[in-house]
């Protein structure tokens, strides 16, 4: 499965373009802006503003054309990809070359958990049609519920618990605590609280792994459980596509991601690598440790998990303020190792804009704000520029949206995606300032922390609703008096003022039961 540099030179080229186009525009505005006036200093500052603002566009335009040319290249070579797979999916390798002993490998299924036990979840993960493997939770809870839970479930399936004094190193420290110096296993996945990986999980990972001495890593694909309220519904949704083609994109022709769950590791790889990184984003840093050590993530489409999607709005928040802080921490940690690392140009590429990203984007987008609202400050024309802006905005909001209409449009339910759209829409536009608030004080020293998402579903009350979006309904209300008084007019920032003001909204859509066609089995035995 060799990398091709093919789809980025396409993408680069196709960017150079938009981004030609961009200018052009800016040019002409500017042009328009000071043609036949006395140029005066506040209108120079206008117009010097209204180019930066044209840089930042062209930087988030980049991840925006990559967005749309891996589901619009994939589209057109689907057939021609996926049969790239068929050499190791109809395979029927000896696996007892891949152990020690030379028997059937061992493998140990590590489930972690913190407060967040599914007995559910871990029974379906331990039906595997392989014999030689065994069940540990790594059991970093607590509460007294959720330990007694999970001493019930391990009396009652013979899995074993292993738990620690010393939690630090978040995930990443509760696998390590129980890996390092271990060699009677051959490969091990990890398994979040969640996860259902299907039944025969582990016999096709092996077929990976006997591909090619170099696959150190097998990363499965992932849908989201069938939520039984209206947002896990809807939202739900993006995980599927995303492994559909942007994942099996980045297996030829970008860099292969991590995803912190449903993956195998070879022990020989584990030790290249001395362990998990102890920090928030294990899983995008153990990547790059990875490719670095020698080996190779190889991504499988054919083995399909399952993982729940926050339950609501407020669970979403708190992951994304945890995915932040992680990516943060993973700029400045290991920036260096990328760039001396020993993957491809577009590879490096790849990693930075998918990851790099989280964090930049809401920054980018909040100083285009701010100098937005100078520019009308300083007496520029609101006219075609602020058409023109919100037209880039929904260009840049729509892009990441490509691949879910993609794969989720043929069914024809164009309700339901009109619906999941516009959620997207208010849900992600209004996290805007509590990343920039979590950018900024990760900038400024704030540790990251390893924030544990809530699983338990529950009514919301309008209260809380309220409170949950106390400051993305302050933040609507400053750019929205800002931009009125210098423009007498809301359009600038209207698409982002009205999806934070929209917030509570988004919150209550968790109240919204949805029939659900396979009802969850609820094994209370087990508690």
């Amino acid at each position: 499965m060799k990398k091709k540099p093919t789809v980025y030179v396409v993408i680069l080229c196709v960017w150079a373009v938009c981004v030609g186009a961009l200018f052009t525009a800016c040019g002409m505005i500017v042009y328009d802006f000071l043609n036949g006036r006395n140029v005066t200093a506040g209108m120079v500052a206008a117009c010097v503003l209204l180019v930066l603002n044209a840089l930042m566009l062209a930087y988030m335009w980049l991840g925006s054309v990559k967005d749309f040319m891996f589901s619009f290249l994939f589209l057109c070579n689907k057939k021609r990809i996926l049969k790239r797979y068929d050499t190791i999916i109809n395979s029927k390798p000896d696996v007892t070359k891949l152990s020690s002993d030379g028997k059937s490998p061992r493998v140990l299924l590590l489930y972690c958990t913190c407060n967040d036990f599914n007995a559910d979840a871990l029974e379906a993960c331990m039906r595997q049609n392989y014999d030689n493997f065994e069940t540990v939770i790594l059991d970093d809870s607590s509460k007294k519920e959720y330990l007694e839970a999970v001493d019930r479930f391990a009396d009652k399936t013979g899995a074993n618990v292993v738990r620690r004094e010393n939690r630090e190193g978040f995930k990443a420290g509760n696998l390590n605590n129980y890996l390092q110096g271990r060699t009677d296993y051959d490969y091990f996945v990890v398994l979040d609280s969640d996860e259902r990986i299907p039944e025969n999980y582990i016999a096709e990972t092996l077929k990976y792994f006997a591909y090619s001495a170099k696959v150190g890593v097998v990363q499965a694909a992932h849908k989201a459980t069938k939520g039984t309220n209206l947002f896990q519904n809807l939202m739900g949704l993006s995980v599927k596509s995303n492994g559909r083609i942007c994942q099996v994109m980045k297996n030829f022709y970008g860099s292969n991601a991590l995803i912190g769950h449903g993956m195998a590791i070879s022990r020989a790889c584990y030790e290249k690598t001395g362990g998990f990184p102890k920090v928030v984003a294990e899983d995008i840093s153990f990547a790059i440790d990875v490719k670095n050590s020698g080996y190779r993530v190889l991504y499988a489409p054919n083995i399909l998990c399952e993982e729940e999607f926050p339950v609501d709005y407020l669970c979403l928040k708190k992951r994304q303020a945890k995915w932040v802080q992680g990516n943060v921490e993973f700029m400045r940690k290991y920036n260096r190792s990328i760039t001396t690392s020993k993957m491809t140009w577009y590879e490096k590429l790849d990693v930075r804009l998918s990851h790099y990203n989280l964090p930049i984007i809401p920054m980018l987008s909040f100083l285009i704000i701010i100098n937005t609202i100078l520019i009308g400050a300083l007496g520029f024309d609101v006219g075609g520029y602020s058409k023109a802006l919100i037209l880039l905005m929904v260009v840049f909001l729509v892009s990441p949206l490509i691949p879910d209409f993609f794969v989720h449009g043929k069914r024809g339910n164009v309700l339901r995606l009109f619906g999941y759209a516009a959620l997207n829409f208010v849900v992600y536009a209004s996290l805007v300032p509590m990343m920039i608030v979590t950018v900024t004080c990760a900038l400024f020293g704030k540790k990251a922390r390893f924030i544990v998402t809530p699983k338990e579903e529950r009514h919301i009350s309008v209260r809380e609703a309220l409170k949950g979006s106390y400051d993305s309904i302050v933040f609507a209300a400053v750019i929205g008096v800002l931009t009125y008084f210098t423009y007498f007019s809301l359009m600038p920032t209207l698409l982002l003022v009205g999806c934070c003001a929209l917030t509570p909204i988004a919150v209550l859509t968790a109240n919204v039961a949805v029939r659900v066609s396979r009802l969850k089995t609820v094994r209370a035995a087990l508690y």
